[in-house]
């Protein structure tokens, strides 16, 4: 251990516990919606395959950072890799977590275009296309990150996780210092996210609203979409709250508890209720969306007859 003492001793033998217990549960979680979209026909929709891009970057960033090497850095005392190695691994969820906020964006559009523009949404959002995107994405974030780590690394620069505060840290000599914009990304993201998903909300508030009089089935698709918006409200509050604590609260306090709770602690939780958010609310996981849906999924309902039944009634599936 990092220290000998028996209350921090202590500490970090309960942190190495919830450590592990919740990597193995986030990863649980993110590879349960992996396979159930490449195991059922009916799952395999942009938005579910969004998720999927989602839950492998989860998978990676809870399997090789958190379970692969914080843990066992602080249950050793020292890092179980070379510093390049370690460096690359912490870089590499870095940029995936950019990615995964460059999603909230794809998500938020596919959800906007679904409500206001339902005719054209296979067409915009169809799962090639989304595919393409999403493909796109990481592609760039991964030539970013090569981009930056090699010249850092070869100024023998690394970024690593401290045993002293519990988080990652970037290296503090003043050849390595460098402009980092991640909190200006995610901020922008979080803007423009915000702003679609309001526009979202308004439109599904009428939808509901001049749908009062409608019959059962209507209303039990207007349920199913406003019920599908929330699984994005929720994982996107992940977000929030991630970024609340990046620039606000770990502020607070440099106490070694703080930096570990506002950092390792918020970042593997984000991660791996992300997951199990995933699972509450896919179709052949989620015990919460069957007892509240017991009707086939829309892909399997026939479409209304007339078109005044709502937009709502005859969007296409994007669960």
């Amino acid at each position: 251990m990092y220290n000998s003492g028996g209350t921090v001793k202590t500490f970090e033998l309960k942190e190495d516990a919830k450590l592990f217990q919740i990597g193995v549960f986030g990863v649980f979680c993110n590879i349960s919606i992996v396979y159930v979209f490449f195991k059922e026909n009916t799952e395999r929709t942009s938005f579910n395959l969004i998720c999927v891009y989602r839950s492998l970057s989860n998978i990676y960033i809870l399997g090789t950072t958190f379970l692969g090497l914080f843990l066992p850095k602080t249950v050793l005392g020292y890092s179980p890799y070379s510093p390049p190695v370690e460096s690359t691994l912490i870089h590499i969820s870095n940029t995936l977590y950019l990615g995964n906020e460059y999603q909230i964006i794809l998500v938020a559009i596919n959800r906007f275009t679904a409500i206001f523009f339902p005719i054209y949404y296979n067409k915009v959002c169809g799962i090639k296309i989304t595919w393409l995107i999403l493909t796109i994405i990481y592609l760039v974030r991964i030539g970013i990150v090569i981009l930056e780590t090699i010249p850092q690394l070869e100024k023998q620069c690394h970024t690593s996780f401290s045993l002293y505060s519990l988080n990652w840290v970037y290296d503090k000599q003043d050849k390595c210092q460098i402009e980092d914009n991640i909190l200006t990304v995610i901020s922008i993201t979080f803007i423009i996210m915000t702003a679609i998903n309001g526009a979202t909300l308004v439109k599904i508030i009428m939808f509901y609203k001049s749908s009062r009089n409608e019959d059962r089935e209507t209303k039990k698709r207007i349920r199913r979409n406003v019920f599908l918006f929330l699984q994005t409200g929720l994982q996107d509050s992940l977000y929030l709250i991630d970024l609340s604590f990046m620039m606000k609260f770990s502020q607070l306090s440099e106490a070694r508890v703080w930096t570990y709770i506002s950092g390792t602690f918020v970042w593997e939780c984000l991660h791996s209720i992300d997951g199990f958010i995933m699972i509450m609310f896919n179709e052949k996981l989620s015990l919460v969306r069957k007892r509240f849906f017991h009707s086939p999924s829309l892909t399997q309902i026939p479409q209304s007859k007339k078109f005044t039944i709502s937009v709502v009634s005859s969007m296409p599936d994007i669960a």
